[in-house]
């Protein structure tokens, strides 16, 4: 139960509060399991809600308190514990959580504005729609967290643990991030630069069949490029023919995009995973912007031109000619399509 003395102190005034604190500095304050709300409504609110400015929270004991709703500005937490409290819809601005044991606590929809936290946990806390805008996280335990659409915009964290988090449109403009650690304490420590990355990395590691999926993505995805019109889409589906039989996996992208997703956007996502793409030239359409959207951004991609001997390449082709990842065009009749894939297949091996 809490202190009835120490509620009654801070009652009266957070000026008579603090000088009870400096005069008592071994007196750890109880608030344990209070509705702020109840105890120190702020006649100068609407609601009446609490508002409490420059208060020496330091050392106290907050167990399962309700702070819900309430303004806290320049208030100093260093030490506390705050665990399994309320914290939805408060408001913090430029306070001081220091050494503070803030696990299991719901800060849903919660402000912490220009705040500090050091040395603290809060480990298991919901923090959606949560913003920590300008806010500073040190050597901090964020473990088993739940961050959804939280604000770090402006915010520094900075060697802290987030093993086993679950994020969420993260809003992260201008956030410095740095060493943040990923894998748990028994574990080898593992750290990354940004939060967002923290849980794909963490299943790469960990996941034998998802580091499978990717290296065959990476070692096997063949790109192809072309006019997919009927005469030449045969062309093309002799190529995939061939590519699957030296077990490689072809993809190729007749426009067919997700209704969401633009043009360059998905040729470039596809080029990306790709271990080399095929474009063939022959009869040119739309592949002219497909080969500018991609051969100047992947410049670690090799991409192999061809083109019926009939044909020549579109004017603007030649633009590509000197870069290395450009490979020489390979001309071709239908009936040696096979000799140019077994020369693409043995240059890439």
């Amino acid at each position: 139960m809490a202190n009835e003395e120490h509620i009654k102190i801070l009652q009266s005034g957070v000026e008579k509060w603090n000088l009870w604190r400096e005069q008592n500095p071994k007196i750890k304050p109880d608030f344990r399991d209070i509705n702020f709300v109840d105890k120190f409504p702020s006649p100068n609110e609407v609601y009446n809600l609490p508002n409490i400015e420059g208060c020496n929270f330091i050392n106290s004991d907050l167990h399962g308190v309700s702070l819900r709703n309430g303004i806290y500005t320049n208030c100093n937490f260093d030490g506390s514990s705050i665990n399994f409290a309320d914290l939805v819809d408060a408001y913090f601005q430029s306070c001081s959580f220091k050494n503070v044991n803030m696990r299991v606590t719901k800060i849903g929809s919660a402000s912490f504005r220009d705040c500090h936290f050091e040395e603290s946990d809060l480990s298991y806390c919901s923090a959606q729609d949560t913003s920590f805008s300008g806010s500073t996280f040190i050597s901090t335990k964020l473990e088993h967290m739940s961050f959804i659409a939280t604000d770090f915009s402006n915010s520094k964290l900075q060697d802290c643990s987030i093993y086993g988090i679950s994020s969420w449109d993260l809003i992260l403009y201008n956030a410095e991030q740095k060493d943040l650690i990923i894998t748990g304490e028994d574990q080898p420590k593992i750290t990354v630069d940004n939060i967002e990355l923290a849980q794909f990395l963490y299943l790469i590691i960990n996941n034998t069949k998802l580091r499978n999926v990717i290296d065959t993505i990476t070692s096997k995805v063949i790109l192809i490029l072309g006019n997919f019109s009927p005469e030449r889409r045969i062309v093309l589906d002799d190529i995939r023919n061939l590519l699957r039989k030296s077990d490689y996996i072809p993809v190729m992208f007749d426009f067919q995009k997700p209704a969401s997703r633009n043009l360059t956007e998905t040729v470039l996502t596809l080029a990306n995973m790709a271990k080399f793409v095929i474009a063939d030239l022959s009869s040119a359409r739309s592949i002219g912007h497909e080969l500018s959207a991609t051969i100047p951004r992947l410049q670690s991609v090799n991409f192999y031109p061809i083109i019926t001997k009939d044909e020549r390449e579109y004017g603007m082709f030649e633009e590509f000619t000197s870069l290395n990842w450009v490979k020489p065009i390979m001309d071709y009749e239908t009936n040696e399509i096979a000799l140019i894939i077994s020369k693409i297949i043995k240059a890439e091996k």
